[in-house]
């Protein structure tokens, strides 16, 4: 039936309320959808990634961050226990005691069948026996590969101890400290590592003159500020067959440090004195040395400061590659005459690095070298090379055979 126009033109469409009301509720919720659609979209982009990537991305975080991931997608949220690497920060929390619960509920809840491939610790404040213990406990049951522990200080005053076997994995062991703690992996129980290759020792107190000769397979030592406690002992030796990187941040109550290191390479010394450093074949294939001193010489013990640092020099003849730092040439300079007498100790010296960086510090190193324009005696082949954040003056280098000199600036 045809309606006339002028009806259509003059009538109402009436829209019943409820119709209205209807429409206006699905444009007020169409932005809450198109939010959510997205969200499920990025949810979904999250779940599509191989298992293997979403572990890797976890890897980067702290245990922290990454539990709090489990926000982020339904398949995350069990993701975080079965990440290979675990990293604990006690300064990411206001307080100790909540950050004790968090690291044992992580603990607890991990998936056991896991691998687990590495595990930093680090915690300020006072650390109790039961967490320490429940650290290298979860750490050596599932056969870590790397672990990493800094503490400020422990009550108990020492590592934990575990059965041997549990070391087998272990390739690399990091142990610092703020205060002195009693190392129990040196000596005869070292040859449980089968596997360590790296460690690092801050303030141990070492026990046993050869602490290191039981490692099969270790490769790089670092000893900072470590102190050998025996009564009778002062001689601390570093009997390692395969060890090709040496680092001493300072060693104390010790009068000379035994070196049987046949295939060191790199090594590099830094200490309040200078340690006899008697060698075996005189390390044939060394090739890097660095060498800086941090302790307080007063005037009268200049001299044999001077004559240590000489022994250590013809401990390394055969080094190619040495870098001297500015308290290092400070205390070459106090004697340019002994320099002069003596023969050079480097056999196969190639390049020499003079690094003034912490020049700042050396203002008697300024009075007596810049002003009085002493010598350092160097081979004629050697390249020279100078490291300052300063403008300094030109500098002589001069051999004391021929006498030529190499003009720095």
């Amino acid at each position: 039936m045809l309606i006339p126009s002028s009806i259509i033109h003059s009538s109402t469409i009436f829209i019943p309320s409820s119709a209205v009301a209807t429409k206006r509720k699905v444009r007020e919720q169409e932005p809450v959808n198109i939010e959510n659609k997205k969200r499920a979209k990025m949810e979904d982009r999250l779940s599509d990634l191989p298992e293997s990537l979403q572990l890797h991305i976890l890897t980067s975080l702290d245990a922290k961050d990454a539990v709090q991931t489990s926000l982020l997608s339904r398949t995350w949220v069990s993701m975080h226990t079965r990440i290979p690497v675990l990293e604990f920060n006690s300064y990411s929390f206001k307080k100790l005691l909540v950050f004790d619960k968090f690291l044992c509920d992580v603990l607890r809840h991990r998936d056991h069948s896991a691998k687990l491939e590495r595990l930093t610790f680090n915690r300020s404040g006072s650390c109790s026996a039961k967490i320490l213990n429940s650290v290298f406990d979860y750490a050596f049951s599932l056969g870590v590969e790397q672990l990493s522990v800094n503490l400020q200080q422990s009550r108990n005053k020492t590592w934990p101890v575990f059965p041997v076997a549990s070391f087998e994995s272990l390739k690399s062991l990091t142990l610092e400290s703020q205060s002195h703690m009693i190392c129990p992996y040196l000596g005869p129980i070292s040859r449980s590592f089968k596997s360590l290759t790296t460690m690092h020792l801050q303030h141990a107190l070492i026990k046993d003159p050869d602490p290191f000769s039981g490692f099969p397979m270790l490769e790089s030592l670092t000893l900072e500020d470590c102190h050998l406690c025996m009564e009778s002992e002062k001689t601390l030796r570093i009997h390692a067959l395969r060890l090709t990187d040496l680092t001493i941040l300072s060693l104390w109550n010790i009068s000379c440090c035994e070196v049987t290191t046949p295939r060191l390479k790199f090594f590099d010394y830094k200490g309040h004195n200078f340690h006899l450093l008697p060698t075996h074949e005189g390390l044939p294939v060394l090739e890097k040395v660095g060498i800086d001193f941090n302790g307080l010489c007063y005037r009268r013990q200049e001299k044999l400061m001077f004559d240590d640092l000489m022994a250590m020099f013809y401990s390394m003849k055969n080094v190619k590659s040495l870098t001297l730092c500015s308290s290092i040439v400070q205390l070459l300079s106090f004697f340019p005459d002994e320099l002069v007498r003596r023969s050079s100790p480097f056999r196969e010296l190639k390049e020499l690095k003079m690094d003034f960086r912490n020049l700042l510090w050396q203002n008697l190193f300024e009075r007596i070298c810049v002003r009085s324009k002493e010598t350092f005696q160097v081979p004629l082949d050697v390249k020279v090379t100078c490291s300052t954040t300063l403008r300094m003056p030109n500098f002589t280098f001069t051999y004391p055979i021929d006498l030529n000199s190499i003009t720095s600036m």
